[in-house]
């Protein structure tokens, strides 16, 4: 593009812009009653939930149904109230990283989860036990 067809494309009179300036991005409107309103909503979903599989044996349903709502709930909080929804794809890429990172560490620590004391129906602390090593501390 020429020098010429670039000043034919400004309006007369207006100044050329001058380098280094940026323009700045339109700001998003967010409808933040219907964002209140839908985390209003799953608030009731969830103590509704609870009501709903209160008499339910399956602990693991009822903690993936909670679970599941307050997924949804922080994805609303994250892409509205955070305006996530309006940036870029670099910051996606960036917060995948500390995502995988997260679901290694817990998938990391069920075995020891699992194999400690609170599922397998043994006592945390028995005072009556002599801790390992003896010593003159278990005599009192």
């Amino acid at each position: 593009m020429s020098h010429d067809a670039a000043h034919e494309n400004r309006m007369h009179g207006e100044p050329e812009e001058p380098h280094g300036v940026t323009v700045p991005m339109p700001h998003h409107h967010v409808n933040y009653i219907v964002c209140f309103l839908t985390l209003v909503g799953l608030t009731v979903a969830t103590v509704l939930a609870y009501y709903v599989f209160r008499t339910s044996d399956s602990e693991l349903l009822k903690i993936l149904v909670a679970l599941a709502i307050a997924s949804v709930k922080a994805a609303v909080v994250a892409m509205f109230f955070m305006h996530l929804k309006f940036e870029g794809k670099l910051i996606y890429t960036i917060a995948i990283v500390p995502l995988i990172l997260c679901v290694l560490l817990v998938v990391a620590l069920i075995p020891d989860v699992l194999r400690g004391p609170l599922f397998n129906n043994r006592p945390i602390f028995n005072p009556t036990e002599a801790p390992a090593g003896g010593g003159d501390h278990a005599k009192h």
